[in-house]
């Protein structure tokens, strides 16, 4: 594949149509069926491209794109090279004997070592017992020795609302006025403390943090129609539970006469090796793309319905939390990323959505590493709060 110059042409593809495309002709070679999960293996390992990224299609298919997300492109080509790919190790070919190169187990950090990142917690406190007040919580844990042991401590407030606590040496008079700077510029107002309470007790939680990082309760993943690992927070999520503990789950679910989740639904399963940090179990939740223009001046207008869907989403996920007992939840923001519903406008989807229900659950806390993402959520609450 020539990325530098694409031909205008050539059909272009999602990975999805990739892996269909593929299976079609494997079939017709007698060549087992292939996955996403297998080609993204096959990328890791080098055995096969990346694709074209949106930026390197030809001008005319990107216009085409309703939105213009992360998610790389492919061709008629690939889908020969990847049957090939698969033809061989099917045959008994290694990966080496590919030309594939070996890698660690895993280049993420486990949740120990995400314990030792600094996260930024936004509380959104909804209580019809007492006034809502906005917590941000700055932490940082450091797990890098073996035995305890006594620091001084010292706390410096930096805005009414929010108070930095640590160890050690204290920040010098510039640190702080810069953090008192990055506080005021960056995080939710002092203002929104005095904002009318919703109705209902439900909580809303936004954290800078790795999505499977430890939580009590439980853990909603944004699935695809088969519940099979996907890429980002739902890869994140499989990688934590075990490949091979979900997958047991989802045989217990084929088992029972589970097929597909039709967007807008949700099912329950096990938290495999998740269960060891707290996750009660899996809400897998499948939500609906985005088909409909990507209007990038802010006025986001659904035209097929994929707003109702991703409320409808929202509600089977709370309705499947009550059904189980479940009070606490940890989330990614179903639909976004290569779903393609554009921020803000999916976390202002969420956010109404929830507090709009009624649900026994208490608490749902939303997780992103993308820092981008955590202003837009703090700043999406705010909005749907001011609105009520």
């Amino acid at each position: 594949m020539k990325n530098s110059e694409p031909d205008a042409d050539v059909d272009y593809f999602d990975i999805t149509e990739l892996v269909e495309r593929a299976n079609a002709r494997a079939s017709s070679l007698n060549i087992g069926d292939l996955t996403v999960r297998a080609v993204r293996f096959y990328i890791q390992r080098g055995l096969f491209t990346k694709g074209l990224m949106v930026n390197q299609l030809p001008e005319i298919r990107q216009r085409s794109l309703t939105h213009k997300g992360n998610q790389r492109f492919f061709t008629d080509d690939d889908v020969a090279t990847l049957v090939n790919i698969k033809g061989q190790l099917d045959a008994g070919k290694t990966v080496a004997d590919l030309g594939g190169r070996e890698i660690r187990e895993s280049s993420r950090p486990s949740h120990d070592d995400d314990l030792s990142v600094r996260k930024m917690l936004f509380t959104e406190l909804n209580s019809m017992m007492s006034p809502i007040t906005d917590e941000i919580v700055l932490s940082s844990i450091d797990s890098s020795f073996s035995t305890p042991r006594v620091e001084k401590s010292w706390t410096v407030t930096l805005r009414e609302d929010v108070t930095l606590q640590g160890t050690g040496v204290a920040p010098s008079e510039d640190a702080v006025r810069e953090l008192v700077r990055v506080v005021n510029t960056f995080f939710a107002p002092l203002a929104a403390a005095s904002m009318p309470a919703n109705t209902g007790t439900l909580k809303i939680e936004i954290e800078l943090a790795d999505i499977a990082s430890p939580f009590s309760g439980g853990i909603v993943n944004s699935s695809d129609a088969e519940v099979t690992a996907g890429g980002g927070a739902s890869a994140r999520i499989w990688e934590v539970c075990g490949h091979d503990e979900l997958g047991r789950e989802r045989q217990q679910l084929a088992a029972a006469g589970f097929r597909k989740l039709a967007p807008g639904t949700a099912v329950f399963t096990g938290a495999g090796r998740g269960a060891g940090i707290g996750f009660e179990g899996i809400i897998h939740a499948h939500g609906p793309r985005w088909m409909s223009p990507y209007d990038k001046s802010g006025h986001t207008v659904s035209m097929h319905g994929e707003d109702e869907l991703l409320a409808r989403t929202w509600r089977a996920v709370l309705a499947t939390a009550d059904e189980r007992g479940i009070h606490q939840l940890v989330t990614p923001a179903i639909s976004s990323g290569i779903f393609g519903f554009p921020s803000p406008h999916v976390f202002e989807v969420a956010f109404r959505t929830l507090l709009d229900t009624a649900t026994d659950v208490q608490v749902v806390r939303f997780r992103t590493i993308s820092r981008r993402a955590f202003d837009q959520m703090i700043d999406a609450l705010q909005r749907v709060r001011s609105t009520g």
